[in-house]
């Protein structure tokens, strides 16, 4: 119980940078983290794409529908879904992305322009992220780029309060599971 209520707190501590603004094209995100684990965690943990919904708030289920090798990197088809949540504000977001990987250093995702939603959710009309792991001393700077229109209109302040919180709990729920996973492969000490 202890180890849940300090994960969290952990993660806000590894947190760097965290920034979301709002222009007539949509929504950008700029973080990083600066986090005390081995390479092959973080990526491992990043990449692990269909059990993000049992540790990422907001993530309802993904699925990976395709994925084969290339010249090196790995390409992936992801159908993800989930919610924008803040207050009484709630809006079901499905997408279905186009996924490059550079093993142990990048990630890049661009959304396909076809719906992925089911009944009520909603798509977006533009989305680019990217990961990026660079060792440094210690650990790995994890940085996490960001740019998506929904096609749905969101409220001035309460929409990008919506997109703030909701991108920042994500954010902050993969440092929590990478530390956990950490946690886990750090040997421990023997109990006299």
């Amino acid at each position: 119980m202890l180890l849940a209520l300090v994960e969290p707190a952990l993660a806000r501590a590894y947190l760097s940078r965290f920034d979301v603004t709002r222009d007539a094209a949509g929504f950008r995100i700029d973080a990083s983290a600066d986090l005390d684990a081995e390479q092959a965690v973080v990526w491992g943990t990043l990449t692990d794409y269909e059990k993000l919904p049992d540790f990422v708030p907001g993530i309802r289920r993904v699925r990976v529908l395709e994925a084969h090798e290339e010249g090196g990197r790995q390409h992936l088809l992801v159908e993800q879904a989930g919610e924008l949540r803040f207050l009484f504000f709630s809006r079901r977001v499905a997408v279905l992305l186009d996924i490059e990987q550079q093993p142990q250093s990048r990630v890049e995702a661009h959304a396909l322009p076809q719906s992925v939603g089911e009944g009520d959710e909603a798509s977006l009309h533009e989305f680019e992220g990217t990961y990026t792991l660079v060792p440094i001393p210690g650990g790995v700077r994890l940085g996490y780029r960001a740019r998506f229109a929904p096609e749905f209109t969101l409220p001035p302040i309460l929409g990008t309060l919506a997109v703030r919180r909701t991108m920042q709990a994500q954010f902050e729920a993969l440092l929590a599971e990478i530390y956990r996973r950490h946690l886990a492969q750090v040997p421990h000490a023997p109990v006299r």
